[in-house]
């Protein structure tokens, strides 16, 4: 019975520990998709100078309430650390409008991690990632509108009718400003997908602005950094502009989340067949090796199962009698039952397998029964 019920749980163990081998690659997978991407950084054109010992403490202040307050604010916040004129430091931050909660919070941990190494020593610096931005400075900045500096990137495709294309982009993102700009979208943000016609086929684009901003100033913001990309990215099927307090982009792929659909991948594009390829590794790879190890435990219970019962057909059952033991002890038996021998428990357990499951018959009123 010992044996069974270890050989239970080592199976059992080896079947968890292999579960959680496959939900790990999963996340690893999902992860590696899910891609957080460096944009780009400004540390508002000032060069290194000797930070006060108050205004370091409070600048980790910061960062440790930027790496851990993202999960809870639903993408957006702002603080003031220090009461000093001279030591204090202002901090805020704003997620993409279609990321929040824990993937929020581990660009902006990223983010905390990261501006130490880019922008060390400033008393004020931006830094933008694909999914957040965060920015700090020892001057209020909170409302203020600012478009500069602004930054662009490019994507890899040339457009094959870039007067056609501009057009297009530009009449559409006009329709995601207004909506992102409707005094009903405390958000600041809009997505949405059209047909370019002809061969253009599908195009995407969002617009947002932080959240500090009124929904007049951010319109103002999103239309300028619109009226950079005839400069900078006509020639470019994919292209984003943005500032400290707004950002524009358009692709031929959805690159957003859909409301209600999985965090978001690096290339919805892609998404789709690399999430069928997953699917066909774990399950070439994992089960032949699930079933592998199924035929070798049920094949070797099997054996252990026949070999029990070979013990107990083949043990010995017949009662060899020294003839004075017989007599010492039926003498001692008499008061129970003089018909019956006593029978040395040695035997009994060689008979029975040490009472082994296999050898069982069944229960009775007195008892488990065994051949």
């Amino acid at each position: 019975m010992m044996e069974a019920k270890l050989t239970g749980s080592l199976h059992r163990l080896f079947l968890w520990f292999l579960l959680m081998n496959i939900f790990i690659t999963i996340t690893r997978t999902r992860a590696q998709s899910s891609s957080l991407n460096y944009v780009g950084d400004d540390c508002q054109n000032s060069t290194q100078q000797s930070l006060t010992t108050g205004f370091k403490t409070n600048l980790n202040s910061l960062l440790s309430w930027l790496s851990s307050d993202g999960a809870t604010s639903k993408g957006y916040n702002y603080t003031t650390v220090g009461t000093a004129t001279r030591d204090v430091i202002y901090g805020f931050y704003n997620c993409r409008g279609d990321v929040t909660g824990t993937f929020c919070q581990f660009c902006l941990s990223t983010a905390a991690a990261d501006i130490p190494q880019h922008c060390p020593n400033r008393s004020s610096a931006v830094i933008w990632y694909n999914y957040c931005i965060f920015r700090y400075s020892n001057h209020a900045f909170y409302g203020n509108l600012t478009t500069t500096p602004s930054w662009q990137v490019l994507g890899t495709k040339n457009t094959t009718n870039s007067t056609q294309e501009l057009q297009k982009a530009e009449t559409y993102m006009q329709i995601l400003i207004k909506n992102a700009t409707a005094e009903s979208n405390y958000l600041l943000y809009a997505v949405g997908e059209f047909n370019a016609g002809g061969s253009l086929g599908k195009r995407y684009g969002l617009v947002q602005c932080t959240r500090d901003l009124t929904s007049d100033k951010c319109r103002q913001c999103l239309n300028a950094m619109l009226d950079q990309v005839p400069k900078c990215c006509a020639s470019k099927v994919g292209w984003q502009v943005g500032s400290p307090s707004c950002l524009t982009r358009y692709d031929d792929y959805m690159f957003y989340k859909i409301q209600g659909s999985s965090p978001l991948p690096s290339s919805a594009k892609n998404s789709s067949s690399k999430t069928k390829t997953l699917i066909i590794i774990i399950v070439s790879v994992f089960v032949p090796v699930i079933l592998l190890i199924s035929g070798i435990y049920f094949i070797w219970r099997k054996n252990q199962s026949n070999n029990d019962a070979l013990l107990c057909e083949s043990a010995p059952i017949s009662i060899n009698y020294n003839s004075q033991e017989g007599q010492g002890e039926s003498q001692g038996d008499d008061s129970l039952n003089a018909d019956l021998p006593t029978v040395p428990l040695i035997w009994i357990r060689q008979s029975t397998n040490n009472f082994s499951d296999s050898c069982k018959l069944g229960e009775g009123g007195f008892g488990p029964v065994y051949k």
